[in-house]
């Protein structure tokens, strides 16, 4: 599915670089002037649309390497894009076999499963599921394609082919709503609100204390909105129309959506501005001239930003040359940053949490945390805790592979250092490959003892305000495998942690609790760093 979602991926968005609104979806919905909501279950979330055929036909796609995308799809599938009339792309919500989601594709040439690149398949036999002939192919487990007529195939994960061929004019959100989408061709994605809201409200929220505040509000956008509809189109070349249309839960929601949205681009562009002011030499004209130009230029193009209301709608829609395309994406550049460190640290975050549980689940099982270091018979530290706890990361295969008796830097050992687990892996960081800066404070006093084990009963300050791992700076990232971890200076602690670009650091606490520590007082560092120091903590820290 990677290999085949990718080629096809690939194709529909160099043919989006010249999407016509000649293009056409299937005969029938484009009849009507709709979108056909052909083969979409009841409980989709999202569709994506679009022409691969119809696309790299077009006149707007002459001067770009049509030859090109052909070769790299007939290379990785089998399939010639010109051959594809529709890709369709139908997302539901995860099941118990994993994510939910078809690929649909139908072409304007007769082809065998045959004809397909034999690398996508895991099993060139066909298998039985649900009395439908298919075959297991690359991707995430239970991923199969299905060829249902010479025209028409269908790549399912998750179990969602049966749902998919079953859909029959549903009356779910989504089927519902694409037949009141008019088909404008080029590509076009619909999504309805309903099933994802909380979980996409959830995930944006976690990561909004890493946003500035004038772009807090953003995260509330979900819950104000019932769907979204976005189509792209060139009409040349050099002309690019996109439209964005938010239906919004009603009237004072499009409304508080409205300002949301615009407080948004006047920060983008204040930033902007702000920059280039301060480039800016009092006496040299061209600097000068250059940030009146700057000026006029991100006023134009914020106003194409804005969106427009009309009742419960919220439309934004841009229809400019694409020279400009670099200078709106400068004015949108803060927000878009700021989105990424948010994104960024809520993974990191997310790493440590599972670290913590795996120490609570070993505390559980042994009634103690894991020492620093797995040691040999006379102390000798061979492996690193982040060894120990791999069991308790469903990584439990590759705990056995290990040699215990032998230090982390053995043949044998040394082979498995690139087998690092994802949670390992710092998501901003420029580390080396097979090293991390997730780490435990060790040493007298602290939450691990060198010489012995720690068990939660030790830790009289309260596991709420003791630290039990944190993310180094790049400085300090070792071998994910060796027994190391960089040493706390209780006189400055902070010149051991890796600084978040919003200030402070991130650390996981003994109650498995993950929270960014702001403060600077290095009293109160000493006292968050030591388990027992019987120091009192304030809160705010």
């Amino acid at each position: 599915m990677n290999r085949l979602f990718f080629a096809v991926a690939f194709g529909c968005w160099v043919s989006a670089i010249g999407l016509s609104p000649a293009c056409s979806q299937d005969s029938a919905a484009t009849q009507k002037n709709y979108l056909s909501n052909e083969f979409v279950p009841d409980d989709a979330t999202a569709v994506v649309i679009a022409s691969p055929a119809g696309m790299l036909t077009s006149p707007a796609m002459e001067m770009l390497p049509i030859e090109i995308v052909q070769a790299q799809m007939l290379e990785l599938v089998g399939v010639d894009p010109l051959h594809i009339n529709q890709a369709k792309l139908v997302l539901g919500m995860p099941g118990p076999n994993g994510p939910q989601a078809g690929l649909v594709l139908k072409l304007n040439q007769d082809y065998a499963v045959g004809d397909l690149k034999p690398e996508i398949f895991l099993d060139t036999e066909p298998h039985e599921l649900s009395g439908l002939s298919v075959y297991p192919i690359d991707g995430p487990p239970g991923t199969v394609l299905f060829r249902k007529d010479a025209r028409t195939f269908f790549v399912s994960t998750g179990g969602y082919l049966s749902f998919m061929l079953e859909a029959n004019d549903g009356a779910g959100p989504l089927p519902t709503l694409l037949k009141k989408v008019p088909n404008k061709g080029g590509l076009t994605a619909v999504m309805v609100m309903q099933q994802i809201e909380p979980m996409l409200t959830g995930f944006l929220r976690q990561g909004a204390d890493e946003m500035p505040p004038q772009l807090q509000p953003l995260t509330s956008l979900p819950k104000l909105t019932n769907a979204l509809v976005i189509n792209a189109n060139l009409q040349g070349a050099m002309s690019a129309e996109t439209t964005i249309v938010a239906l919004c839960q009603d009237e004072s929601a499009a409304v508080e959506m409205e300002s949301i949205l615009n407080n948004a681009i006047d920060f983008g562009r204040d930033q902007v501005l702000q920059q280039a002011s301060q480039n800016t030499n009092e006496g040299d004209a061209i600097q000068q001239a250059t940030t009146q130009y700057m000026i006029r230029v991100s006023t134009k193009l914020t106003d194409m930003l804005r969106p427009s209301r009309q009742g419960s709608r919220l439309t934004i829609h841009t229809d400019g040359q694409v020279g400009t395309m670099g200078v709106l994406a400068g004015l949108m550049l803060p927000a878009i940053q700021s989105a990424r460190s948010a994104a960024q640290r809520m993974s990191s975050s997310n790493n440590l949490k599972q670290i913590g549980l795996a120490f609570h689940n070993h505390h559980d099982a042994f009634r103690q945390l894991p020492e620093p270091a797995i040691r040999d018979a006379a102390g000798k530290p061979l492996l690193s805790w982040r060894v120990k706890i791999l069991p308790f990361i469903e990584e439990n295969a590759l705990y056995e592979q290990f040699h215990l008796d032998e230090p982390w830097d053995s043949e044998h050992n040394l082979t498995l250092i690139q087998q690092m687990p994802a949670i390992y892996e710092h998501p901003a960081l420029p580390l080396a490959p097979g090293t991390t800066v997730y780490q435990v404070p060790a040493g007298e006093g602290l939450m691990f003892n060198q010489n012995g084990p720690t068990r939660f009963r030790d830790v009289l300050d309260g596991t709420s305000n003791t630290i039990m791992a944190f993310e180094a700076n790049a400085e300090a990232a070792v071998q994910w495998t060796k027994p190391a971890d960089t040493p706390i200076d209780m006189n400055d602690p902070l010149s051991a942690v890796n600084e978040l670009p919003t200030g402070g650091f991130q650390a996981l606490f003994g109650d498995g609790s993950v929270r960014v520590i702001q403060t600077f007082d290095i009293d109160t560092l000493r006292a968050l760093f030591t388990r027992a120091g019987g120091e009192v903590i304030n809160g705010g820290f």
